[in-house]
């Protein structure tokens, strides 16, 4: 089973606009940014990310990983985490990325899969967002 390239397929019929990147398969869908990453150890790991939503900066971080938590202990299947990258200039960032994370089998439904994976990137977002606002209301 090759889980990328059964992800570009389903990608492409279902009308998103796959491409591939260093990390994985990069799309869109209502204008926000997914990926979906390849682990070349495990052909049945399926993670698909919603990618830097939100910067970590020493005045926010106490509050967001808070908020993290919560959110990682309310939503089945997802989990937020912040993640460092670096740009071309070699300046780091640190951001708040979500993954949904499964085990396929070998004959994955993808049609079944990620549309439920996208909704459930797109409720954490919603919910961390939410939360992270709430948050600085008090």
């Amino acid at each position: 089973m090759d889980l990328n390239k059964l992800m570009i397929d389903y990608l492409a019929e279902e009308g998103f606009r796959p491409h591939e990147t260093p990390f994985g398969i990069a799309f869109k869908n209502e204008g926000m940014n997914f990926l979906f990453f390849k682990d070349e150890e495990d052909e049945q790991y399926f993670r698909l990310m919603m990618p830097a939503i939100f910067v970590v900066t020493e005045d926010n971080e106490e509050t967001i990983m808070r908020v993290m938590n919560d959110v990682n202990g309310s939503i089945k299947v997802v989990k937020l985490y912040t993640m460092d990258l670096e740009d071309e200039e070699g300046k780091s960032e640190t951001s708040v990325w979500i993954a949904f994370e499964i085990l396929a089998d070998t004959t994955p439904e993808l049609k079944d899969i990620v549309p439920r994976a996208i909704s459930l990137l797109q409720g954490a977002r919603i919910a961390f967002l939410s939360q992270l606002e709430e948050a600085a209301d008090h």
